[in-house]
């Protein structure tokens, strides 16, 4: 009697220390459901498995006290240049003390393809052969000043050896020519403003028309009061 008392006690002991151990599990398992229902009801949810959670967003203020930073990769602005404003420029419009005269042309104060030339031209007589052709003139530019300045021009006959007619010019005006009648072997040999030097050579009765004997001679001719005074000699008269 007394062993079954014995090993009735032992088996209750047993069957006691049994129930606390299942006891204790059923803490631990509770424990355990209800760490995941918090973990559920969380904003965050825990990583399954080897993936990584996503960084958490950060707050622009915190990034060196400077809200205004931004990303480092965002585009900035320019910096602002020295550089000047591109304004149009003023239209400089030159003023001319001295107006280019009628029969100016190509920056000359008198043009030998300018209308007054031509008007001059036809109003010489005609040579045995026609019109006069082959015209040269001086070349008095126009920014130099015209007032009082003593154009010139040549104009020659159809000869083999031709006749030459010298023109005079002033302000816009045509005033007619060196002589009467024109010569051959004549040629304008120097110029100042109010001048014009005029070369006259003349074959004598002797000569061969290619070699003149006769001079040469020099006359100057002078603007002087709105006229033309010659000073010199000459070919003799035909």
């Amino acid at each position: 009697m007394k062993a079954r008392s014995v090993l009735f006690a032992a088996f209750a002991t047993a069957l006691v220390a049994a129930a606390s151990g299942c006891s204790g599990d059923s803490s631990t398992q509770a424990g355990t459901a209800s760490t995941t229902v918090a973990a559920s009801q969380g904003t965050t949810v825990p990583a399954q498995g080897n993936q990584s959670a996503p960084p958490p967003a950060q707050d622009p203020g915190s990034q060196g006290g400077n809200p205004s930073a931004g990303d480092a990769n965002s585009p900035q602005p320019a910096p602002a240049t020295g550089a000047a404003i591109d304004t149009p420029q003023p239209t400089i419009v030159p003023v001319t003390t001295n107006p280019a005269p009628n029969g100016s042309g190509h920056g000359l104060c008198f043009d030998l393809n300018s209308g007054l030339a031509n008007s001059a031209i036809k109003s010489l007589a005609p040579t045995a052969n026609g019109g006069w052709g082959n015209p040269s003139a001086s070349n008095d530019p126009i920014s130099a000043g015209c007032d009082g300045v003593l154009s010139w021009m040549t104009v020659e006959s159809g000869n083999i050896h031709p006749y030459i007619h010298v023109l005079f010019f002033t302000n816009g005006t045509y005033l007619g020519t060196a002589t009467s009648n024109p010569y051959g072997y004549t040629e304008v040999i120097g110029k100042t403003a109010n001048t014009v030097s005029v070369q006259y050579k003349w074959a004598k009765s002797s000569d061969a028309l290619c070699c003149p004997s006769g001079g040469p001679s020099v006359v100057t001719f002078t603007l002087s009061g709105g006229k033309v005074v010659a000073k010199g000699q000459f070919p003799p008269s035909n």
